[in-house]
């Protein structure tokens, strides 16, 4: 074979093994590494990585959404969710240059991880913990920071001066995390099928806490004017507790009425007040808790379970 076909051929073949459409693997630092406010970005290949983390808008929150934090990290305790922002600008003399671009992209996304990380420890546990308590537990933290470190856009936007990334972790993926350092754990229950169309029995339970200043948080207890637990992590089935919570949080009484989690004749109890002063935990009254423990249908299994508060 003559030598100018051997590399006609070999050319080929390298030709054949490069992917049409290769994309580039960003690498962020570990969340230890990550810098301080008013830090230089990082810095980065000068090649245009825009679309590297992008997965594309997600849908906006429900209507009664129950949304706490600020415009840069907030938890989203309706839709189940941990969202935050992060934005950068190009550094100087970089502007108005596709290295500036990328810069200030890499600058937001490190930004986006440490407001993440913020919201991730502000989220209250139960009444007595929040997620900065139960970090100091290695496992968890390894974790947390899983999470963090693998964090996907949901979106970007760049207006020529500042780059501004969006991102979001679910509460099922946090609830995961912590599940290895709770105290007791929930465990595996049998599930009740639901009750048939027209069989008049509970479906679920909606409070009505809208009167009353509840803090919310992954775990909770109700119980009742004697101190007696209704609900709470003992009763709930461990996978259905990590895949939605032991309840979702609402702000509208009249659209959490019609929520699919507690289907079409849930059992409405109007909260007396919250345990304080913590206020994470709920007293019905006796006459609601003793119809909870009396449905033929227990819907406390599968976290059937809505609270309302303003």
């Amino acid at each position: 074979m003559s030598q100018k076909r051997f590399v006609s051929c070999l050319l080929f073949l390298l030709l054949l093994g490069v992917p049409a459409f290769a994309t580039e693997e960003v690498f962020l630092p570990p969340i230890e590494d990550l810098p301080e406010a008013g830090d230089s970005v990082p810095a980065a290949p000068a090649v245009d990585v825009s679309t590297a983390f992008d997965t594309g808008t997600l849908p906006a929150p429900s209507p009664s959404a129950l949304i706490v934090g600020t415009e840069f990290a907030r938890v989203n305790w309706t839709d189940d969710y941990v969202e935050a922002s992060g934005q950068a600008v190009a550094p100087t003399g970089k502007e108005k240059t596709a290295q500036g671009k990328l810069l200030a992209r890499r600058g937001a996304i490190v930004d986006l991880q440490r407001n993440l990380l913020e919201a991730i420890q502000g989220v209250r546990v139960d009444a007595k913990t929040t997620m900065t308590d139960f970090m100091a537990n290695d496992t968890v933290r390894t974790e947390v920071q899983g999470l963090i470190k693998g964090i996907e856009i949901s979106d970007a936007s760049w207006d020529g001066e500042i780059y501004t990334v969006t991102g979001r972790v679910k509460l099922e993926k946090v609830r995961t995390a912590v599940l290895p350092g709770l105290p007791k754990a929930p465990g595996q229950k049998p599930v009740p099928p639901t009750p048939p169309a027209g069989k008049i029995s509970a479906s679920g339970l909606l409070i009505d806490a809208t009167h009353l200043p509840l803090i919310p948080a992954m775990i909770f207890r109700v119980v009742d004017e004697n101190g007696k637990e209704v609900y709470g992590i003992d009763f709930a089935d461990a996978e259905r507790f990590l895949a939605s919570g032991l309840c979702d949080y609402h702000t509208n009484l009249a659209y959490a009425k019609g929520a699919p989690r507690i289907a079409s004749t849930p059992l409405v109890a109007k909260a007396v007040r919250t345990v304080a002063p913590q206020n994470v935990d709920i007293v019905i009254s006796n006459a609601d808790a003793a119809k909870v423990r009396g449905s033929s249908y227990d819907f406390r299994v599968p976290c059937r379970v809505t609270v309302v508060k303003r």
